[in-house]
């Protein structure tokens, strides 16, 4: 295994260990009644546009300040997207096979209620992405 691929393991191995914390973090909000609906607890709406208005206020800026911020995080996320592309199937595999090894640890209601949470979560994605293509 060469230098580089080696890194390129290194770096999908760290990012798919990521990934399922995330996954995992948000089960685990999900059944302590913590939500990112519950202004209590979560006080950061963590979505494009809510970085953006939330630069805006905290920062003060004016629109013309806004309007260039607001690009250069369109630009950050399209040079996120690009850089992750070889990545992606790995990052998928790391979580794919994470998921495949909670679910033999659970018993068969866990295993349901692990499986609707996943399916809310990509139907969230799914959502959060086509929006992302509308702006």
């Amino acid at each position: 295994m060469t230098r580089s691929r080696g890194k390129s393991v290194a770096i999908a191995f760290l990012l798919g260990t990521f990934l399922t914390g995330g996954t995992l973090g948000f089960a685990y909000g999900r059944t302590t009644g913590t939500t990112t609906k519950d202004k209590s607890t979560a006080s950061r709406e963590y979505n494009y546009g809510g970085m953006v208005r939330e630069l805006q206020r905290d920062l003060s800026l004016t629109d013309s300040q806004t309007a260039v911020v607001d690009s250069i995080l369109k630009w950050r996320r399209s040079r996120y997207s690009e850089l992750m592309l070889p990545l992606q199937p790995a990052i998928d595999s790391a979580r794919d096979s994470a998921r495949v090894l909670i679910m033999q640890r659970l018993d068969e209601t866990q295993r349901q209620s692990f499986q609707k949470l996943l399916d809310d979560i990509s139907a969230r994605s799914d959502s959060s992405r086509a929006a992302s293509k509308e702006r």
